[in-house]
């Protein structure tokens, strides 16, 4: 009703509000439902009369897996509280939290509840609108997209009963304000405005209801300058849960306010003294500190708190300061860590900070255990020991009163190790927890498909003590083992249910299963058939809310797998890997209950299917080694006019003889000096492999299970969704960086189009030395992503990128060291979601793959500077170059043939490529493979984004086509 009066036009204005006036005299006129008061403009018209209020028709939203192994029961008394508010008259509170957890009182605070919210998520705020209206708001995040999604819950009886309502588009919602809390501009009376995350679609964070909470819309018409102060505001309160205005409230000679683990203190002098009324004496048995979202040990952490019923906390020690993306960072962390019982996830920085947050967060919690991140930077890492052996900071624990040496571990996450040192303890990904019948593994898989999605699950945790402390290693269940704790640090035994002999016997069965498939995706001789045949077994006998799991930590095993393959040069099991990857994307969508999981596998899976790089691929399976390396053919399909020529295209269909040929040459890789380049570079060595022509079979890899998979639902559409810019950009609908040409493209942008950066076109070629003296590299705006810097020029036939160190110490490397080797990574049509990577080290070793696909052998030309010695040189001794300023670490050549599409297909494909340069950890030794054959899980050198299964265009940069 309200939205159409909106839209009516401004002739008979008045004879055109009859109808809504009528509506609201015969609400007030109505027999009330069960208490419900009038849903809107109570401000307006007072705070008397009731009506019906409007239920929203909508599925119940779930933003994680459906796991049997919790309950949001479980944590009813012992979650953690966010926020408080009170009604007019002082008497009635009501506190949210953790869970969907909803605690009243109606005695001013003395004595409180539990009511039931109906939603396992987050309540991070909660404000009365009047005697009886009560509106709470959270949101949580969906598995694997990240996404963030909102929960607005609205009460009609002071708090007694929950109703959900309309907040299907907001983000997760952080703080509620009645009318003008955020901004200075006027709202209507009665108005309600809430901050959240960064929306997807439009990056706006503010939201309105004008109807008491009822529905939220987003505020499409927020200024740059207000979203700016309102994610300011965000970091500042969100990431260290420092807003006392939300978990403080105060009556006539009273205050109130809540905490960590359920805690509700009183005071009744001003604050000056409290006392607890709720959660009397609860701390943290367990702090586990990490320095990264990839490099959290979630299998431990699930075990301590939901097998060993210890309470726990998680700190991020972040070294870097918070950006705008560690909001969402941070409460994708919040958001699993609470699904695995975990009391609290801070945020801190012991690197910017002026105080010592690791005695401050220790004189908080009272923990008897610290475990600390292997990859903590040193002097973080020290003073976290030094503030744990320092009994100052532990007044009030029973270790102090009994004077237990407290515990000091690290934990170091492993693949293919078994942890046997005689001092380290490992818990095994398949061990089983039979508390709660389910593999540790399961519990970390969880966590990682919010957290971190795209990441393989490793194989262990190991955890050590600190050397040069008196830490005990006991080998007991759990790490408090032969300790006595506090009662407050552990939670009550009769809140554990206790699993089945069924259950027990499933997750028996499984441990066995899991082991088999991950033998099978190892073994070199794979063929797809045998994947798609053990799952047409495996599939009907794993329960429902096992199934997603199963597919997904099969996903990323072959991913992984794949990943190992190619970068040892098995094409034959790299390719094999590849197709039973699109097999398991098709099962997910097919299968997995999880709706998010199946929205992402299918937009997944259509890119790829449309994927201009793929095609490529799949065109040199039948292509003969000769003509796919001979430079000629690649440099005469594209003419100065920019028109493709098909004829070397032409010329590869029938050459099985020489297939055939090549076929009997056993797979491997040889060096070569670089020659019949068109340009004039160093010499270098570089790395080329001999391709076999053998191919799967079609049949094979594109079947699928008959009739043995469920029929489910149709996946929802929702809008936060369907306009995600990669999500667009992946189906063709719209290009992630369509806008203006702007050079300024590292400027912030509300906007979620990213700006085209101009690339020039040259007239005379450069030449290849890693100089930079040619007139193309002069007046040249540089682009910054992720650690390094780069320029792109082009001419009619080549794609020259320039990469300079930006001489700042970031990634994987120190500040007096260059990185190990560089990743040019190139989206030819613009989706994202699938690319070039074009690798080479400072040794001249070079490599090229297409999602893990070694199969595709581009001409490159590329003159490297040797950048992998610490920096010294004759031009910094003259005082010519800062000891850590930039330096030309490469000069890249590619021929435009290769990355991008002809001419004619641009309006089939975006008119855009994107590139992304950055620096890679991976190194190459002599023979040709990796220094390392384990499946690397969490390297320095990786980012958080490479982790992340949807990616993210903040580290690209997006330029027109070339043309003449």
């Amino acid at each position: 009703m309200i939205a159409s009066v909106v839209s009516l036009p401004a002739g008979n204005w008045a004879l055109r509000l009859l109808p809504l006036l009528a509506a609201l005299l015969a609400g007030w006129m109505s027999t009330p439902a069960s208490g419900q008061t009038m849903p809107g403009f109570y401000r307006a018209f007072g705070n008397t009369g009731t009506t019906r209020s409007r239920h929203v028709a909508s599925t119940s939203e779930k933003f994680d897996l459906p796991a049997s192994y919790v309950s949001a029961s479980q944590f009813a008394d012992d979650a953690s509280l966010y926020a408080v508010s009170v009604s007019p008259d002082g008497m009635i509170l009501v506190a949210v939290g953790d869970w969907g957890v909803i605690v009243r009182s109606e005695d001013a605070g003395k004595t409180w509840r539990n009511f039931a919210s109906g939603v396992d998520a987050a309540l991070c705020d909660v404000r009365f609108l009047n005697e009886t209206r009560v509106v709470a708001v959270g949101g949580g995040y969906e598995p694997v997209t990240g996404l963030s999604r909102g929960v607005a819950l609205a009460s009609d009886d002071a708090g007694r009963t929950w109703h959900r309502v309309d907040s299907l588009e907001t983000t997760k919602l952080h703080r509620m304000a009645i009318r003008n809390g955020f901004d200075a501009e006027p709202l209507p009376a009665g108005s309600i405005e809430a901050v959240g995350d960064d929306a997807e679609a439009s990056r706006g964070n503010r939201f309105h209801s004008f109807d008491g909470g009822l529905t939220w819309l987003e505020d499409s018409a927020q200024s740059t300058e207000s979203r700016t102060k309102l994610r300011d505001w965000l970091r500042q309160d969100v990431l260290v849960q420092a807003s006392e205005s939300a978990r403080q409230t105060k009556g006539e000679g009273w205050r109130v306010r809540v905490g960590t683990h359920g805690l509700i203190e009183r005071s009744t002098d001003d604050g000056q003294t409290w006392n607890p009324v709720r959660g009397a004496g609860r701390g943290a048995a367990i702090v586990f500190v990490v320095a990264s979202e990839q490099s959290v040990p979630w299998a431990l952490i699930g075990r301590e708190a939901l097998e060993m019923n210890r309470r726990v906390v998680v700190v991020m020690d972040s070294a870097e300061p918070a950006d705008s993306d560690t909001v969402r960072k941070l409460g994708r962390l919040r958001h699993a860590a609470m699904r695995l019982g975990v009391g609290k996830t801070e945020w801190c920085s012991s690197q910017t900070s002026q105080r010592q947050p690791s005695a401050d967060l220790l004189l908080e919690h009272q923990p008897a255990v610290v475990v600390l991140d292997s990859t903590l930077p040193a002097s973080t890492r020290d003073a976290w020991v030094s503030a744990t052996l320092d009994d100052s900071n532990f007044p009030l624990t029973a270790s102090s009163i009994r004077k237990q040496p407290r515990r000091v571990y690290t934990s170091e996450l492993q693949s293919d190790s078994a942890g046997n040192s005689s001092r380290s303890v490992a818990l095994r990904s398949e061990a089983l927890l039979s508390g709660r019948a389910v593999l540790a593994g399961d519990l970390a898989l969880d966590a990682m498909m919010v957290v971190t999605p795209a990441m393989a699950l490793p194989d262990s945790v190991v955890v050590s003590p600190v050397p040069g402390t008196s830490t005990e290693l006991r080998r007991d269940l759990s790490l408090t083992g032969g300790l006595v704790l506090a009662s407050g640090q552990q939670v009550g035994s009769g809140a554990t249910d206790s699993a089945s002999r069924r259950r027990l016997q499933i997750a028996t069965a499984r441990m066995s299963q899991l082991s088999r498939l991950k033998d099978l995706l190892r073994d070199p001789g794979l063929r797809p058939k045998e994947l798609i045949d053990n799952l047409e077994v495996l599939l009907p006998r794993t329960a429902s809310e096992d199934r997603t799991r199963l597919l997904y930590w099969l996903w990323t095993q072959t991913r992984a797998a794949a990943q190992h393959a190619s970068s040892t040069k098995n094409v034959m099991h790299a390719e094999s890997l590849v197709a039973c990857e699109n097999i398991l994307l098709r099962t997910i969508v097919d299968a997995a209950p999880v709706d998010s999981v199946r929205r992402w596998a299918d937009c997944l899976l259509q890119a790829r299917q449309e994927s201009f790089e793929r095609s490529l691929v799949s065109m040199s399976q039948s292509q003969p080694e000769w003509l796919a390396s001979n430079s000629n053919a690649s440099r005469t399909r594209w003419s100065g006019s920019g028109s493709f020529s098909h004829e070397a295209v032409s010329n590869a269909v029938g050459e099985s003889s020489v297939a055939d040929q090549q076929s009997s040459v056993q797979p491997g890789a040889h060096w070569q000096a670089q020659s019949l380049s068109p340009f004039a570079v160093k010499p270098v060595a570089y790395e080329s492999s001999v391709k076999s022509a053998s191919s799967l079979g079609s049949g094979a890899a594109a079947g699928g299970l008959d009739g043995s998979l469920p029929k489910l639902s149709p996946m929802s559409q929702r809008t936060n969704w369907e306009y995600h810019p990669v999500v667009m950009a992946a189906r063709r609908i719209s290009g992630v960086g369509e806008a203006e040409l702007d050079d300024d493209s590292t400027s912030a942008s509300a906007s979620p189009k990213r700006k085209l950066t101009a690339l020039p076109n040259v007239e005379s070629r450069p030449r290849l030395d890693c100089e930079l003296d040619d007139a193309c590299w002069s007046d040249l705006r540089w682009q910054r992503t992720d650690d390094l810097m780069f320029a792109c020029v082009s001419d009619n036939e080549y794609l020259y990128v320039a990469v300079v160190d930006s001489g700042t110490p970031s990634g994987s490397h120190a500040g007096d060291t260059r990185p190990k080797a560089l990743e040019l990574w190139i989206d030819g049509d613009g989706d994202l979601m699938s690319s070039f990577r074009f690798w080479c080290d400072s040794r001249g070793n070079r490599r090229a793959t297409v999602d893990g696909s070694a199969r595709w052998q581009p001409n490159w030309y590329a003159a490297l500077s040797g950048w992998g010695q610490t920096e010294s040189s004759e031009g910094e001794a003259a005082g010519q170059t800062p000891s850590r300023g930039p330096r030309v670490l490469a000069e890249i050549a590619i021929p435009l043939t290769e990355i991008l599409p002809r001419p004619e297909s641009w309006s089939r494909f975006a008119d855009q490529f994107a590139v992304r340069v950055r620096s890679s950890p991976s190194v190459v030794s002599d023979s040709g493979r990796s220094t390392s054959d384990k499946w690397t899980n969490g390297d320095n050198g990786r980012l958080a984004s490479d982790f992340q299964a949807m990616p993210d265009p903040q580290h690209w940069r997006f330029y027109p086509m070339p043309r003449k």
